[in-house]
C-alpha cells in the first residue's frame, strides 16, 4: 500500500515529519519516500541530515522504517536525459537516483 502523505495548508506544501512525500507499507515493512528531481537528491538528503530533521530521521529508523530519496528525471527511451524541452516529447519519467538514508 502506498499513499501520498504531503498536504497543502494555506497554499503551502507540508511533508510528513517535514521530510516525506509518500508512505508505503508491506507486511511488517514501512518505507518513507522523499520525491524530488534527480538534480535535487543531494539537497533533500542534506535537509534530512540538518539540525531540524536529524532527530526525527533517527526516530523513524529506530522504529524500523526505511527512508529513501527518489530522484526523477525525464529520459529518452534509451535512458539518456531528455533534451527536447517540449511538454509532449516521447520521453518518459524515470527513477534516476534512489538513495537510502
Amino acid at each position: 500500500m502506498v499513499d501520498i502523505v504531503e498536504r497543502y495548508q494555506g497554499g503551502k506544501r507540508h511533508d510528513l515529519f517535514g521530510m516525506l512525500d509518500l508512505l508505503a507499507v508491506r507486511h511488517r515493512e514501512t518505507l518513507g519516500v522523499q520525491v524530488t528531481s534527480a538534480g535535487n537528491v543531494s539537497a533533500r538528503r542534506n535537509k534530512m541530515h540538518d539540525d531540524d530533521h536529524w532527530a526525527d530521521l533517527l526516530r523513524l529508523k529506530d522504529a524500523g522504517w526505511l527512508v529513501v530519496v527518489h530522484g526523477w528525471r525525464k529520459s529518452t527511451r534509451d535512458g539518456h536525459a531528455c533534451k527536447h524541452g517540449k511538454a509532449r516529447c516521447a520521453c518518459i519519467w524515470t527513477l534516476h537516483r534512489n538513495e537510502q538514508l
